[in-house]
């Protein structure tokens, strides 16, 4: 069964016209200032620059054989 919190169309319009919501509409995005592209641009390089960095990183915790399974000869 479907919940209806107003059974009646015209009363629960009534009560959603009863609220005056301040917040505007979404709209498309407005275009990024020269700054915040700029912001963008180095922040986008710097996370390009780190990868083979972070991806030799996360290389070096592969995981290790139990002490059972090791080679040692």
């Amino acid at each position: 069964m479907t919940h209806r919190p107003y059974p009646d169309p015209d009363r629960a319009r009534h009560q959603i016209d009863r609220h005056d919501d301040e917040t505007p509409p979404l709209t498309a995005r407005r275009p990024l200032s020269p700054m915040e592209q700029t912001l963008v641009d180095h922040a986008t390089a710097a996370v390009r620059g780190a990868a083979p960095a972070l991806a030799a990183m996360v290389a070096g915790f592969q995981r290790r054989p139990a002490g059972s399974e090791e080679n040692t000869a």
